[in-house]
């Protein structure tokens, strides 16, 4: 298909308005180094989110929330959440910003490493599920035993093992994913804030080389779209129009089963 004169192929690009800032990478540092992760190799800067960058995300948490287009909100990303100085004042401040929502709860994901008892009784007053993964399974049994003490929800993510990915090609790791899961990302508006404030489109993008926009931007007035990682991802965006391995604009087809933006 041409391109429109004056228009850059990235601007060809399917977009879809911003409904909620689904995940917030509050550090992006990690006390582990695994094969199957993106992390060790990851290009960015190994960093805590500050409370200036926090607070505005929160503030498109509670705006999202209040318009009744977010309901979940997790606070981990390419990073250990636990290693933040501030772990528990932002989760506390995070479940008051999802709370705008009726049915809001807060996700943590932790490899159970740093995590302490402490953590466990603080968390254990907000509504969280705690998802403990079995990276390192001598320290996560301490983790799992503590939110069984404290009635955490969540569970154990045994990830690597029965739900194993390649980050989209990132890295050397065998897929064991089912075929063709729908991408809930792009298809729902979602977007994730890395721990320098850049929002991007999936929480994949462990470079953060095609942000498409700040926290300080105006999220209200903002569309995610596809980007390099949706070609060599195992998850389809199915857009009518869009050919995701390709990275390019199709001719649309009449089938209603398609997602179309």
């Amino acid at each position: 298909m041409m391109i429109e004169e004056g228009v850059s192929l990235f601007d060809q690009r399917p977009h879809m308005p911003i409904n909620q800032l689904h995940q917030i990478e509050i550090t992006s540092r990690c006390n582990l180094r695994c094969r199957y992760c993106v992390h060790p190799k990851m290009p960015r800067a190994k960093e805590d989110m500050d409370r200036e960058t926090f607070e505005r995300c929160l503030h498109w948490v509670s705006y999202f929330a209040s318009l009744g287009t977010q309901s979940e909100l997790n606070i981990a990303g390419i990073g250990e959440s636990t290693l933040h100085p501030d772990f528990l004042e932002y989760a506390s401040l995070a479940a008051k910003a999802i709370g705008k929502h009726p049915d809001g709860h807060l996700i943590l994901a932790t490899n159970g490493v740093a995590f302490t008892e402490e953590m466990a009784e603080a968390l254990s007053k907000l509504r969280i599920e705690v998802w403990v993964s079995a990276h390192r399974p001598e320290r996560a049994a301490g983790a799992v035993e503590l939110c069984r003490k404290y009635k955490l929800s969540g569970g154990v993510s045994l990830d690597p093992v029965l739900h194993a990915m390649n980050w989209a090609g990132q890295v050397d790791w065998h897929e064991s994913m089912p075929e063709n899961r729908l991408c809930k990302w792009m298809r729902t508006g979602s977007v994730f804030a890395m721990s320098d404030g850049r929002i991007t489109a999936c929480c994949l993008d462990g470079t953060g080389d095609e942000p498409i926009g700040h926290v300080e931007e105006d999220l209200a007035t903002m569309h995610t779209r596809p980007y390099r990682l949706c070609m060599t991802c195992d998850q389809r965006l199915e857009i009518n129009g869009w050919d995701q391995e390709q990275g390019k604009r199709v001719p649309r087809v009449s089938d209603n089963k398609i997602f179309s933006l």
